[in-house]
C-alpha cells in the first residue's frame, strides 16, 4: 500500500480542478518597449487570486523554467518558444 503522495515525486499532491480552483495566472504580451541603445518585449503577468500584475522579460520565464527543471525533475516542463526567429523576426505571439 502506498503511503501518500509525498514520497513519490511521479505522483500529483493535487488534482486539476483543485489546482484550477486556486489561482488563475494571464499572460499578456506589452508593446515593444525602446531602451537607451536596445528595444524589448516586456509580458504582463496577472493573478486573479492576488489581484496583482508583475511585468517580466523573456529571460525571466527562462530563469523560471529552469527552476521548475531543477525542482521538478520528473515532471514535464514545457519547453519555451524561441526568442527570435531566423531574421530577426521575433515570435513573441507563440509564448503567449
Amino acid at each position: 500500500m502506498m503511503e501518500g503522495t509525498q514520497g513519490s515525486p511521479l505522483m500529483l499532491k493535487y488534482t486539476l480542478q483543485e489546482l484550477l480552483g486556486h489561482d488563475t495566472v494571464q499572460v499578456e504580451l506589452i508593446p515593444e518597449k525602446k531602451g537607451l541603445f536596445l528595444k524589448h518585449v516586456e509580458y504582463e503577468v496577472s493573478s486573479q487570486f492576488f489581484k496583482s500584475s508583475v511585468y517580466r522579460r523573456y529571460n525571466d520565464f527562462v530563469v523560471f523554467q529552469e527552476m521548475l527543471l531543477q525542482k521538478y525533475p520528473y515532471r514535464m516542463v514545457p519547453a519555451l518558444p524561441p526568442k527570435r526567429m531566423l531574421g530577426g523576426l521575433s515570435i513573441v505571439s507563440l509564448f503567449i
